[in-house]
């Protein structure tokens, strides 16, 4: 096979599955036009976000004074498209659409993100079907229809985590400052993944790097300099208007403690009255007590209930419209399969720890899930999650056919074609 056949059949898997979500993700872009779009919930303070920023270049949230309740990334995305969208419309619905479209177009790129995050170890038609299986997953255009912070987390981290990927793989300094970047970018939309900062240091879990740390200072500066200088118009921005320090945002004290609340029992104002701080003072209060008086109870609610209110049921429609298409009914059907990806992705997730670079990913899950365990467990905070667990979902049906050829006598491929 010369090298340009070789190149070619390399880029084919890839090539058909962009088409596929391209053309996928038309049909529901078409569709949103068709009807308005609803503001509810955070989705309508981050439109008021985005429309104070353009009306009077003020940052703010749910007023109109400054504000670092979020992060600013997802209100400063809307805010550009909505600035581009004004160039042919003053209408505000044709700007929230024009969102829509950029969402939906961002998660073709998801799809590509997915399949070549399976293909650092999986062979082309098992990250194929794992990217496939992504694309289909009705939450997907559930969410790109809503203006919410999801639709640019989920490219951003999945970018970032290609990145850091492929800088442990080739160990160039500036693949790890692009890493950083990344992660840099991530944070900003949404401030839970800021631990990963220290991400490199789990390297040293290598014996081989352990041996040559010196050789590693210069890479690990890269990637943690970049995200320090990527960070440090927030960081200034808060200091200069909000009077503090504010490393990420201020809008973590009412989730923390809603989620201090096991099986959401007690109180549904919790929060009433209360301010932020006094929020999170009260929530850190209500665990410490949980904890010494009643440990199990607690222990239970912090681990098993909580991963299964997140990870029970799909973000999606709760009930079938009573006079539903044969459509609708089959892809409302699709959606409730989500249990059966959760299970057998959290399999392949598992076996993920034995397989190089796949292992990492399984650690990132693994540290996606422990970030949520502390706050409100709604199945929104587990969608972002997801396309890891089809890649997981990628990599049982790769053992699978690997125990099939061991069956028959064939030779295991560590990397099929």
């Amino acid at each position: 096979m010369t090298p340009a056949n070789h190149l070619s059949r390399k880029w084919l898997w890839s090539f058909v599955l962009l088409v596929l979500a391209v053309l996928f993700h038309l049909y529901f872009i078409v569709s949103a036009w068709r009807q308005p779009v609803m503001l509810y919930g955070d989705a309508y303070y981050y439109d008021h976000s985005a429309t104070v920023l353009n009306a009077l270049h003020l940052y703010s949230y749910w007023s109109w004074g400054p504000a670092a309740q979020v992060t600013p990334g997802y209100p400063l995305f809307l805010a550009l498209i909505y600035r581009f969208a004004s160039l042919f419309s003053q209408s505000h619905q044709v700007g929230m659409h024009m969102a829509q479209t950029v969402q939906h177009l961002l998660s073709v790129v998801t799809v590509i993100l997915v399949y070549r995050l399976m293909r650092f170890r999986l062979p082309r038609w098992a990250s194929f079907i794992g990217g496939l299986l992504w694309l289909l997953y009705p939450p997907v255009i559930y969410a790109n229809n809503q203006l919410l912070t999801e639709n640019l987390y989920i490219p951003c981290l999945l970018a970032f985590t290609f990145a850091f990927l492929t800088a442990i793989r080739d160990q160039t300094r500036w693949q790890f400052a692009l890493a950083g970047f990344w992660l840099a970018v991530t944070t900003l939309v949404r401030p839970s993944v800021m631990p990963l900062v220290a991400a490199p240091l789990l390297l040293l879990f290598d014996r081989a790097v352990r041996a040559y740390w010196r050789h590693w200072l210069g890479e690990v500066a890269a990637y943690v300099g970049v995200f320090v200088i990527a960070m440090l118009p927030w960081w200034i921005r808060n200091a200069v208007v909000m009077h503090q320090l504010i490393l990420t945002d201020l809008d973590s004290a009412n989730p923390l403690l809603y989620g201090s609340d096991p099986n959401f029992e007690k109180d549904t104002s919790l929060s009433s009255g209360l301010s932020l701080e006094q929020q999170k003072q009260l929530a850190i209060h209500r665990i410490e007590i949980g904890f010494h008086t009643h440990p199990i109870l607690y222990l239970k609610w912090y681990t098993l209930d909580k991963i299964g209110l997140l990870f029970g049921t799909p973000w999606y429609n709760s009930t079938l419209a009573k006079h539903a298409g044969l459509l609708t009914r089959a892809t409302f059907a699709y959606a409730h399969a989500h249990i059966l990806w959760v299970v057998i992705g959290a399999v392949g997730l598992l076996m993920s720890a034995w397989l190089p670079y796949l292992r990492w990913i399984a650690a990132l899950t693994l540290f996606l899930i422990a970030v949520q365990l502390p706050f409100i467990p709604i199945n929104r905070y587990a969608y972002p999650i997801m396309p890891f667990f089809f890649l997981g979902v990628g990599v049982v049906l790769y053992g699978l056919q690997q125990l099939w050829l061991r069956r028959g006598g064939a030779v295991p491929s560590s990397q099929g074609t």
